[in-house]
C-alpha cells in the first residue's frame, strides 16, 4: 500500500552488516543484515564487505539493492526494523492495516482514532496499546465476517 510507504532518503553502512536507514520522514532505522547470506542464496555476496556497504536507495527512494541487482523495499526494511527491535505491537498493527487495505484515514474512522495517531502507530513512533490492538482484532473480525 504505497500511500502509507515512506520512501527511503539515504543508507549508511554501520559495523558489521548492519545499515543505518533514513526515511523522508525522518525517521531513522538500522537493520542487521548477519543473517541473510545463510538465509538467502542471493544474498550470499554480502559476505563481501566492501559489497554490502554498496548498498544505495534506487527507484526513487522505494528500494535498498545491492550491485547484483538484488534488494528489498523500504516497507519491507521497515519491518525488519521492527522485528530486531522487538516492535511487535507497531508490526501487527501495520499488518492488520495493510491486510485489511486501509489508508491511514480509513483505518483511524475504523478504529475511532485521529489520522494522525494511526500514523504514529505505523511508523513506531507511538507504543500500540492493548486496546487499540483490541480495536483492530474486533474491527477485522466483524468485517470477515460480513
Amino acid at each position: 500500500m504505497s500511500k502509507n510507504m515512506n520512501r527511503l532518503e539515504s543508507v549508511k553502512p554501520l559495523d558489521g552488516m548492519a545499515l543505518e536507514i533514513r526515511y523522508t520522514g525522518g525517521q531513522v532505522v538500522c537493520v542487521n543484515f548477519s543473517d541473510f547470506p545463510e538465509r538467502f542464496a542471493v544474498f550470499a555476496d554480502m559476505r563481501k564487505p566492501d559489497f554490502f556497504r554498496a548498498a544505495t536507495v534506487t527507484d526513487w527512494g522505494h528500494t535498498l539493492e545491492w550491485p547484483n541487482g538484488e534488494g528489498l523495499d523500504a516497507d519491507r526494511l521497515m519491518e525488519m526494523a521492527l522485528e530486531q527491535s522487538g516492535r511487535n505491537d507497531t508490526l501487527e498493527f501495520r499488518r492488520w492495516q495493510d491486510r485489511n487495505g486501509l489508508s491511514l484515514a480509513a483505518a483511524a474512522e475504523a478504529i475511532g482514532l485521529s489520522r494522525r495517531t494511526v500514523s504514529q502507530y505505523r511508523t513506531g513512533a507511538r507504543n500500540v496499546p492493548r486496546t487499540v490492538a483490541l480495536a483492530c482484532l474486533g474491527w477485522e473480525t466483524s468485517h470477515s465476517a460480513t
